[in-house]
């Protein structure tokens, strides 16, 4: 497994380590944008899968830095399908919303065209394709960690410390968990389900909103969240960001998976754990 250090990297290894023996290479352990370390490393570890935590996800940065972004999110992508077939590992690859261009007005399909706004999404998009048509791709947006303080954890102490708390309302997606995620990337490199997935917490939002629902869930006041417009649509920031990219989680539907809960009932045990 490749980012072991990242905030879905750290609860991918705690997760599976109940499966059997996981090597969890960091950034500082494995370079993925090196291609011989990267064959190296597979070919000494021989996984049967491979899930991809690495990434540049810095969108601003990724703008700036055009080279950087495609050697880390994309060229690093096809090193680790070659060195995953070479061993006979499935590659699990983890995508985003960002490969959209925020147009739709319901969530996006699987199979919806792509058209990304910006270099991020362009990189990770090419990533996609250099993951190869074995393995699977999966799809989610707005992560939220399981061991660190995330958005929630921050929210609450913004609110606690009086004064308007000003969210964006305009760019609506899903929140993820990344500890209701996870399952579902280990089931889906198990199975090595083969193409793109789409896999989030129910529900779509806006920032605003998710931050009114921590508000409620955590007995404090959601007047105190105030509409301000968003950085990552009106021009002030380097990346365009889709303003609407929820995702449908069609695939999974499809293949009888039950339906991961709806982000307010994520919401409410993160906040339950926050202040208990």
């Amino acid at each position: 497994m490749t980012g072991a250090a990242g905030r879905l990297g750290r609860e991918v290894v705690r997760a599976f380590t109940d499966d059997g023996p996981v090597f969890g290479l960091s950034r500082a352990a494995l370079n993925v944008a090196d291609r011989k370390a990267v064959h190296d490393a597979l070919g000494s570890c021989k996984p049967s899968l491979v899930v991809n935590c690495a990434a540049w996800t810095d969108v601003d940065g990724c703008e700036g830095d055009h080279e950087r972004a495609q050697r880390i999110n994309a060229m690093a992508v096809g090193y680790l399908s070659e060195a995953a077939e070479e061993v006979g590992a499935h590659l699990v690859q983890v995508s985003t919303d960002f490969v959209f261009d925020g147009e739709a007005d319901v969530p996006y399909r699987e199979d919806h065209p792509t058209d990304p706004l910006s270099v991020y999404g362009a990189v990770k998009l090419a990533g996609e394709v250099a993951a190869g048509p074995s393995a699977t791709v999966v799809r989610t947006s707005w992560l939220q960690p399981a061991d660190a303080p995330g958005m929630v954890e921050r929210l609450i102490v913004a609110l606690a410390s009086g004064g308007p708390v000003r969210m964006g309302d305009e760019r609506v997606a899903c929140p993820t968990f990344i500890a209701d995620l996870v399952p579902v990337l280990r089931y889906l490199g198990e199975e090595r389900v083969a193409g793109v997935v789409h896999a989030t917490n129910g529900g779509a939002t806006s920032w605003f909103d998710f931050a009114r629902g921590v508000a409620t869930a955590a007995g404090l006041d959601p007047g105190r969240v105030v509409r301000t417009s968003d950085p990552g649509l009106d021009g002030t920031l380097p990346a365009r960001r889709p303003p609407f990219s929820a995702l449908d989680n069609g695939v999974l539907r499809a293949l009888g998976r039950p339906a991961i809960r709806h982000h307010g009932d994520a919401i409410a045990e993160a906040v339950a754990r926050a202040v208990g």
